[in-house]
C-alpha cells in the first residue's frame, strides 16, 4: 500500500516535535490485527472505524488529512507524500514538541528528563531553579532554550481553553488537561484552581445538564412527531439559555413545524 513505508519515516522524523499519526481502517478486527502486529508492523496509532467513509465522504483509498492542535483541517488529499518538507516545517512551528532534540548543560539533566517524559510543568520548575542560580552564559542559554519549548506547551493549552468558548464543561475539561500537563509549575496551579472553582459554579452546572438532556434527547426526535420534538427541543432552550446546548437546541427546534 503506497504511503504506509512514509508514514513510519513521517512519523519518526516528527514525533518529537509535536506530531501525532493516527490511522484509520474500516477494515475487519483480524486484517487489522495482521496488520499491527505484522513484520512491517507501523510505529503509530492504528484505530477501526467502519463509518470513516460515510462520515467523511472518502472517495478514494488511502485519503489523510493534517489537523492543527485544535482540530482545524490544514490540508487534505490522497496522499500525505506530496507535502513538501518546508510545508511540514510551517505546521510543526506551531506544536509543542515531546522532546528536547539537544543535548543541554548536565544541571538541565533533572528539567530534560522531566519535559522527556511529558511533565512540562516539573520541568519549567527545575529549570527556573537552574536559571536563578546559574552564572556561566551556556547554562542560562540553555535554560532560556528550555524554557522555550516549555512556554510552546503554556500556548498550545491557552490556545485550547480559550477555544472552549462559552461551553463551561468543555472550559473545564481544557482546565484540566493543562493543569495535569503543567503541573508543578505556577500556571499548572492557576489553572487547577479555575478548574474547581468553575466546577462549583452554576454556570457549569447548567452547561452540564443541558448538555446531558439535549445528548440523550438527540436519537429520540427522530421517532417523534414534530409538535414533540418542537417542545422538548424549546423545553431545553428556555430552561437553559445562555448554555451552548440551550442555544443549540433552540436553533434545531427551529427546524420543526
Amino acid at each position: 500500500m503506497r504511503g504506509v513505508p512514509h508514514l513510519k519515516d513521517l512519523f519518526s522524523k516528527y514525533n518529537s516535535r509535536g506530531f501525532e499519526l493516527v490511522a484509520v481502517s474500516a477494515e475487519t478486527e483480524d486484517k487489522i490485527a495482521g496488520f499491527v502486529n505484522g513484520d512491517k508492523k507501523p510505529n503509530y496509532t492504528v484505530v477501526r472505524y467502519s463509518k470513516i467513509a460515510q462520515e467523511y465522504g472518502i472517495k478514494g483509498w488511502p485519503s489523510a488529512w493534517v489537523l492543527d492542535a485544535e482540530g482545524k483541517v490544514l490540508w487534505a488529499d490522497h496522499f500525505i507524500d506530496k507535502v513538501s518538507d518546508e510545508q511540514w516545517e510551517k505546521w510543526l512551528a506551531n506544536l509543542a514538541p515531546t522532546k528536547v532534540d539537544k543535548e543541554l548543560a548536565k544541571e538541565l539533566g533533572g528539567a530534560v528528563k522531566a519535559f522527556d517524559k511529558g511533565e512540562v510543568g516539573k520541568a519549567m520548575a527545575e529549570g527556573k531553579k537552574v536559571a536563578e542560580i546559574a552564572t556561566d552564559e551556556a547554562i542560562k542559554a540553555d535554560c532560556t532554550y528550555l524554557e522555550e519549548l516549555c512556554k510552546k506547551h503554556v500556548t498550545l493549552h491557552e490556545n485550547r481553553i480559550k477555544a472552549a468558548g462559552e461551553d463551561k464543561v468543555a472550559r473545564v475539561k481544557a482546565l484540566e488537561e493543562a493543569a495535569a500537563k503543567l503541573k508543578g509549575s505556577e500556571v499548572g496551579t492557576t489553572w487547577e484552581t479555575e478548574a474547581k472553582e468553575l466546577k462549583k459554579s452554576k454556570e457549569y452546572k447548567d452547561c452540564e445538564a443541558s448538555s446531558s438532556e439535549l445528548a440523550k434527547l438527540k436519537p429520540q426526535l427522530k421517532d417523534m412527531k414534530d409538535a414533540t420534538a418542537k417542545k422538548k427541543l424549546e423545553a431545553i432552550a428556555k430552561k437553559y439559555p445562555d448554555t451552548p446546548a440551550g442555544k443549540e437546541a433552540a436553533e434545531l427546534a427551529k427546524g420543526y413545524n
